[in-house]
């Protein structure tokens, strides 16, 4: 179950994304609840959710190049280690009491660009640090290292916003990333990553990937199956916030454990993936998860019970790490090394929907109230993956 830690490499680089993954749940919960408080305003965390995404939908295709042309290993470096500094300000900002909503924004505008830029590169980078044998269950091991994080880090950082206030996260923030800059140090600067030439220029190549991705009705596929809940699922994510306020009368520490009960599934689901092995037909189980995982959250924003509302949650988590999982391994799998991390940006993209998703869910919340408004995307992403299984039948047979 564990033999792609036998690999060194392997092992800093997961300690490395624990790390950054801690530091960014810290961001998502601070930054969020910092706007709330300061707006008490559902549509405002649409348009920050909507902005940081936007964001990232433009640099992630950049992200790409850097990761085909550079080494990744010093692209996660510096990119890392730049989130510490911009923590750093924000911190400095809250404790002086200097800090207005506008600065939210520009924490975000450049939280943005250094997400898009690390997490095609880490994304690529675990096939670097693997081998062939080992690459479906390094996949499965990133992705229980990161649900790790979204177990622990949501109640963490709401329990320091509420023991030590509103600067507490972004300190975490700081610490976390650097932490991540000196366990990535120790990773040895000869992986198996293919670099491609500067020939033909960043914005060529930047369109060659586009058009590999276009012509590949596979891969074109997965990033659609991945664009759905980015659209019509994902950004409900801040509105936990609202529900913990206004349905279930939680706070901040509600908000907290909300966001981390897709983590606590998400973890059993990785562990069960992991024990099983090389699964069949990772196509279809892959789109029977995320049907259901579409269909379990749909229980979650209709709920009026706490421990029930984390049960939906818990499950749904299951279904969607599972779904995931599949998925990027049959990316990674499908994408050639010269091509991995253009390929692998993306569908990093497809991640970075949200402000599709966000802007009118945020509306929606604002109009119908938080249950009717989420539930209507809901159902959305129900109806489009049984639609997506019934029609892409190039990736139900992966």
């Amino acid at each position: 179950m564990f033999v792609s830690f036998r690999v060194a490499d392997f092992r800093y680089l997961a300690l490395s994304t624990l790390a950054v993954g801690y530091g960014q749940w810290a961001q998502q919960i601070g930054l969020f609840w910092l706007v709330f408080q300061f707006t008490d305003s559902p549509a405002q965390l649409g348009f920050l959710a909507a902005f940081r995404g936007g964001v990232g939908i433009v640099v992630s295709p950049l992200g790409g190049v850097l990761a085909d042309r550079q080494s990744r290993r010093s692209i996660m470096i510096w990119s890392t280690l730049a989130g510490a500094v911009l923590a750093g300000f924000i911190v400095v900002m809250v404790i002086a009491d200097l800090v207005q909503v506008w600065h939210l924004y520009v924490f975000a505008f450049f939280g943005g660009i250094l997400q898009s830029i690390n997490m095609p590169t880490r994304q690529a980078f675990v096939y670097d640090v693997s081998t062939d044998e080992t690459l479906s269950n390094a996949i499965a091991m990133n992705s229980i290292v990161q649900n790790v994080s979204r177990v622990s880090g949501p109640p963490l950082a709401g329990a320091l916003i509420g023991f030590f206030g509103v600067a507490a996260p972004f300190i975490f923030i700081a610490v976390m990333h650097l932490v991540a800059v000196a366990v990535t140090l120790m990773i040895s600067q000869q992986t198996r990553q293919v670099r491609i030439g500067s020939g033909g220029g960043m914005l060529l190549q930047m369109l060659e990937g586009f058009r590999y991705c276009w012509r590949d009705r596979r891969i074109m596929g997965l990033i659609v199956v991945t664009a759905i809940p980015s659209v019509l699922i994902v950004p409900y994510i801040p509105f936990m916030a609202v529900i913990s306020e206004q349905v279930l009368g939680r706070g901040p520490e509600g908000f907290g454990l909300l966001a981390s009960m897709l983590g606590w599934g998400s973890i059993l689901g990785l562990f069960l993936l992991a024990f099983l092995g090389d699964i069949r037909r990772k196509g279809l189980v892959m789109l029977g998860c995320e049907t259901m995982y579409a269909l379990l959250v749909i229980g979650f924003a209709w709920s009026e019970v706490f421990y029930l509302s984390l049960a939906f949650l818990a499950a749904a988590g299951i279904f969607h790490s599972v779904g995931r999982v599949l998925g990027n391994t049959l990316i990674q799998l499908a994408a050639p090394n010269e091509m991995r991390g253009r390929v692998m940006s993306v569908w990093q993209m497809s991640h970075g929907l949200q402000p599709l998703g966000s802007l009118p869910m945020g509306l929606a919340v604002a109009r119908f109230g938080p249950q009717l408004g989420l539930g209507m995307f809901m159902v959305a992403a129900f109806v489009s993956f049984i639609v997506f299984t019934l029609t892409w039948p190039s990736v139900r047979r992966m």
